[in-house]
């Protein structure tokens, strides 16, 4: 039987440079990519998507819908581009309904995609951010895609103590401070009743991996890494596509329905984002 490739773009939502962020964008960018060929399956590629431009502040509901109308752009770009499917990048689904809504190949979210997954490995999830400006935003989206109930019921999303500097020196292995601050956030959720923890940041996965940082230590509580989460989603959703036809529904009342290609098309010519 022959194994067709796929081809998923990972939109970052960032410059490389990561302006306010970090130095460090060609040695994340490399970890990221090494991580996700280990997260798909054997002749799935992986390509990271960095920005032209970007209004960095994405804590802001203004700005981050300004970022987002170009993190859309690059997707149907890499649509056209014939990849197979996308998805978003920053953890808590930013633009997530747009772009499945003006793409037609499956795009999966991050966030969505470890919700659903972490139901089935236990009662209650609980959610770790980077910044307290994401916190209400994960909040939101949890009521939207109708879980908040399986989430603990205080302070469900919460903020723990990282920096960039910290997550670099976890990825180089000169530090454990990002996986000490990460366990002591995780530990005060599992005594809210968590029986399983969400880890918020695309950036996340090759440092658990480097450190084999699976679960909360000597709790037996899952640590869920939201990339590999939503690379799998959007993988699956080609296979089901391919084999047996799966799709967004483009029934008039479906909130993904695919505008006509020319109104798209003429909107972000007249917005100059074409």
């Amino acid at each position: 039987m022959e194994i067709r490739s796929t081809r998923i773009y990972w939109p970052i939502g960032l410059t490389r440079d990561m302006p306010g962020r970090t130095g460090q964008g060609a040695m994340i960018e490399a970890s990221l990519s090494d991580y996700a060929h280990t997260v798909v399956s054997p002749g799935t590629a992986v390509t990271i998507g960095w920005m032209e431009k970007t209004s960095s502040l994405l804590s802001s509901t203004f700005l981050g819908m300004l970022n987002d109308v170009h993190v859309i752009g690059d997707i149907l770009r890499a649509q056209r581009d014939g990849y197979d499917a996308a998805m978003i990048g920053p953890h808590w689904d930013p633009g997530l309904y747009g772009a499945r809504e003006a793409a037609s190949i499956p795009v999966a979210g991050p966030l969505e995609a470890s919700v659903m997954v972490a139901q089935t490995l236990g009662r209650r999830f609980a959610v770790l951010t980077v910044h307290e400006g994401y916190v209400p935003m994960i909040e939101r989206n949890l009521r939207l895609y109708g879980c908040e109930s399986r989430a603990i019921a205080h302070r469900p999303v919460r903020r723990f103590g990282m920096t960039y500097d910290n997550l670099v020196a976890a990825l180089d292995g000169s530090s454990d401070a990002f996986l000490n601050e990460f366990t002591k956030t995780a530990r005060e959720c599992i005594a809210d009743g968590a029986d399983v923890i969400i880890a918020g940041g695309q950036l996340f996965g090759p440092v658990f991996q480097r450190h084999r940082y699976y679960a909360v230590p000597d709790t037996g509580v899952p640590v869920m890494e939201v990339a590999a989460c939503g690379l799998r989603m959007a993988e699956t959703l080609v296979a089901l596509w391919r084999n047996i036809g799966l799709k967004k529904s483009e029934h008039p009342n479906a909130p993904f329905r695919t505008p006509a290609a020319e109104a798209l098309e003429q909107a972000r010519s007249t917005f100059g984002i074409g």
